[in-house]
């Protein structure tokens, strides 16, 4: 979508073809809200359209009852002086709400919430501004097309079409390295104030810096073949990230006899996995079942440490995590999951090792990415998108199994005060 199509039927083929055209929203101009003055938006808004869903973006520029503004949402806000007037278009989507109770298409529920961060409109200018506070806000577009055009560019990327059809089905460095400038490159040809932390005395925010950072990381490996395990990471991949010394290996001698899931094996022998990486904190070898380290626990404590989890003799601890968890490892299948001590729950954390050397890789990446843009500026976001591209490769770290109460990585991503995630 180029800037001369931002308002033809081209830039609208485009988005219904992407989106589906029951969910692309354009305006009739009798209900354009009278504070949006500024022509090519006028345009863009009736002509061309906004997508009501894409990613964490959940848009409605013409809701029942008109749009709002500023003023509206913070009525009793007497610091809203600056971006009072600003045209409400949606919201973002908090990692973990429940879209069977969210309206399709809707802006959200109608009382405000503190702690939403919703998408505006400078209807004098065409900007586009993140907000979550009215005393200020942060430039989040200069205008109607760049913001569409990279909700079109990370739905591409997704569905390996338009711009990524070349690329469509590439694993590796090499395809992460060639999506990610791609994306980049969209930025710097057509709004490059984006790129930067402030402009034109404003703040900008890092969301589609980081948007588009993260979205390719989930091209860093293959899925699965005839392996037993869900991906096949490239060769070196933790070892470069953290360096050799970090990576730690068990032999045949380290593994107890009831993990017999061979992929499992092969992949704790060759591969290895980072001893510490963020939340996670790998034992030295041998690695003994869980039902033995209860029983030791129980000989070395004072007190008798509880009750073991259910099935513990075939479960295989290799490590912890934070907030007093068992790392174990399912030995008939493989599974990883996590013995939640204080709860006494145990519950799914990655589909397997591979998946959880994804993520102890995912997480090294966005410390990196923050070391250089600053990206945790938008920390909400931030790991909601990191949440995304982990359940693009696992699932089942978003959604677990029947049952399960909660997942780990999404709570442990959204812990901000634990600092996880930053550089």
């Amino acid at each position: 979508m180029t800037e001369g199509q931002a308002g033809g039927t081209e830039a609208a083929r485009l988005l219904n073809e992407a989106f589906g055209a029951d969910q692309v929203v354009r305006v009739d101009p009798e209900r354009l809200h009278p504070a949006i003055t500024h022509e090519p938006t006028r345009a863009f808004l009736t002509g061309t359209g906004l997508i009501r869903r894409a990613g964490l973006l959940r848009l409605n520029p013409d809701p029942e009852g008109g749009a709002r503004q500023v003023s509206d949402l913070f009525p009793d806000d007497e610091e809203a002086e600056d971006t009072g007037e600003f045209v409400v278009l949606g919201r973002f989507a908090a990692e973990g709400r429940d879209e069977h109770t969210e309206k399709e298409g809707d802006g959200g529920d109608d009382e405000h919430d503190s702690y939403e961060e919703y998408i505006v409109l400078d209807g004098r200018t065409g900007r586009v501004h993140a907000l979550d506070d009215p005393s200020g806000s942060r430039l989040l577009a200069s205008g109607l097309h760049s913001f569409t055009l990279f909700a079109l560019a990370l739905e591409w990327l997704r569905t390996g079409r338009e711009t990524f059809e070349e690329s469509a089905g590439r694993y590796g460095p090499e395809a992460v390295a060639e999506s990610t400038g791609t994306l980049l490159g969209l930025i710097r040809d057509h709004d490059p104030a984006l790129l930067g932390t402030e402009y034109e005395g404003m703040e900008v925010s890092p969301f589609w810096r980081l948007s588009f950072l993260l979205g390719p990381l989930s091209r860093i490996a293959a899925p699965g073949g005839g392996d037993g395990l869900a991906l096949a990471l490239p060769e070196g991949l933790l070892e470069e990230e953290y360096g050799a010394d970090a990576v730690v290996r068990f032999g045949d001698e380290d593994l107890p006899e009831v993990l017999t899931h061979e992929p499992t094996r092969v992949f704790l022998r060759d591969t290895g996995l980072v001893r510490e990486s963020g939340w996670v904190s790998l034992d030295e070898g041998p690695l003994v079942t869980l039902a033995d380290e209860h029983r030791a626990d129980g000989e070395d404590g004072d007190e008798t440490p509880g009750e073991p989890a259910p099935g513990a003799e075939g479960l295989i601890r290799i490590g912890y995590l934070v907030e007093d968890t068992d790392l174990v490892i399912d030995g008939a299948t493989g599974r990883v999951r996590g013995w939640f001590i204080p709860d006494a729950r145990l519950q799914s954390v990655n589909a397997d090792v591979s998946t959880l050397a994804f993520t102890q890789w995912l997480i090294a990446r966005v410390r990196a990415f923050d070391h250089e843009h600053q990206i945790t500026d938008d920390y909400p976001n931030l790991a909601a998108t990191t949440t995304a591209v982990l359940a693009a490769v696992d699932p089942v770290a978003r959604s677990g199994d029947d049952g399960d109460l909660w997942q780990y990585w999404p709570e442990a991503f959204l812990d901000e005060v634990g600092g996880g995630l930053y550089a």
